[in-house]
Formats: structure tokens, C-alpha cells, sequence
């Protein structure tokens, strides 16, 4: 099995940086759309046999750009972004501020930041969430090439789970449309590339 991820197109909250999690279904800004559009010129969805999408408007809209009418896009609820509960929409650098240890040395929520944001997806849960989508993606896909588009952070649990244990911190956020890849074969996963940027 192959799989490729891309990390959805800017919007407004990307911009201002600001959390931007499951709470909120922004679509692509103007800037976003154009540079999506820009980067998909570089992409060919014709190598896949399956494309999935987190539901939300910003993955969906990255999808339909990347995929150029090529490809049946199969919308997954596991692929919704991080829940961030209390914290979802707010300013980072104003939370390091306020929860210096909620915070990661990069500027990222950690494990901690449930404490301040308690209705919020926890690390673990989310961790469980990826698994169960690529365990299904080994069973039922495993001679396959397969497209996902979805979400920052999901990405980088994606990842984790299968190198860390889950533990995301090794792992940085993607830049908006950058691409990673991962294969899958024999029960051994291996990392072909991370972050690799289109345009």
C-alpha cells in the first residue's frame, strides 16, 4: 500500500494563525484556492485508485482542485480535524501566553492543553481514530494507491502512529498543500517523504 497525504489549502484562521479545529468549517481563502490551484499543476491524480477526504469544507474543496474531475472522492468522518475543544479559533500566540504549558517549544498544543480546553479530543483519542483508518486502508487496500486529503494535525498523527507509538511531537505540521507519503508493506511502514511542497 501506498499513501499519499496533503494537507488542505490555506484559509483565513491558517493565515491569522489561529486553531483551527474541527469546530470550524472554513472553506479555502481567495489566496488559498489560487495557490492550491497553482500547486495542483504540479500533481497527477491519475496514479491513485482511491482518494479519501475529510468532509470539512477546506479538505473537500483541496480535494476537488487536486483530483481535476479524475476521481470519485470518498468522504470519511475519521479524517475530521483535531477537536480542540475550548481553544478551537483562538490565537496561539496569545494561548502560550496565557498556558505557557499547554504549548510546545514550536508553538503547537501539547498533550497538556486539555487541562484549559476540557472538552477538547485528547492525543490518545485521536491517536485511536487514525489507527482505525489505516488499519481498514491495510485490509481492504493493501495492493493500492491511495490519496488522502485532510488536516494538519491528522496528518501528523498519521504518522506518529505508525513511527512514534503515537507520540506526535517527532512530527511538524505541514505546510497548506505540501504532500507526505508513507508505504506500507508486510507490516513494516517506511516514511518516503514529509512536507514536500508543489509550488
Amino acid at each position: 500500500m501506498e499513501i499519499v497525504f496533503i494537507r488542505h489549502g490555506q484559509t483565513t484562521l491558517n493565515k491569522n494563525h489561529k486553531i483551527q479545529g474541527s469546530h470550524f468549517d472554513y472553506d479555502l481563502s481567495v489566496e488559498g484556492r489560487e495557490y492550491a490551484k497553482k500547486a495542483a499543476t504540479n500533481f497527477d491524480p491519475s496514479d491513485f485508485d482511491f482518494v479519501f477526504s475529510s468532509p470539512m469544507k477546506r479538505a473537500v474543496t483541496t480535494a476537488q482542485i487536486f483530483t481535476k474531475k479524475q476521481k470519485e472522492i470518498i468522504l470519511d468522518q475519521r479524517l475530521v480535524e483535531f477537536n480542540f475543544g475550548e481553544w478551537d479559533g483562538k490565537s496561539l500566540s496569545e494561548l502560550k501566553q496565557k498556558y505557557p504549558t499547554g504549548i510546545d517549544p514550536w508553538g503547537k498544543a501539547n498533550d497538556n492543553y486539555v487541562k484549559y480546553a476540557p472538552s477538547g479530543e485528547t492525543f490518545q483519542e485521536l491517536d485511536e481514530r487514525c489507527g482505525s483508518f489505516l488499519i481498514e486502508m491495510q485490509e481492504n487496500y493493501s495492493e493500492k494507491k491511495i490519496l488522502v486529503i485532510c488536516h494538519g494535525t491528522l496528518i501528523r498523527m498519521m504518522f506518529a502512529h505508525y513511527f512514534t507509538g503515537g507520540d506526535i511531537n517527532g512530527f511538524e505540521t505541514m505546510d497548506n498543500c505540501a504532500l507526505g507519503k508513507i508505504s506500507y508493506r508486510k507490516g513494516i511502514a517506511r516514511i518516503n517523504y514529509y512536507n514536500r511542497i508543489l509550488a
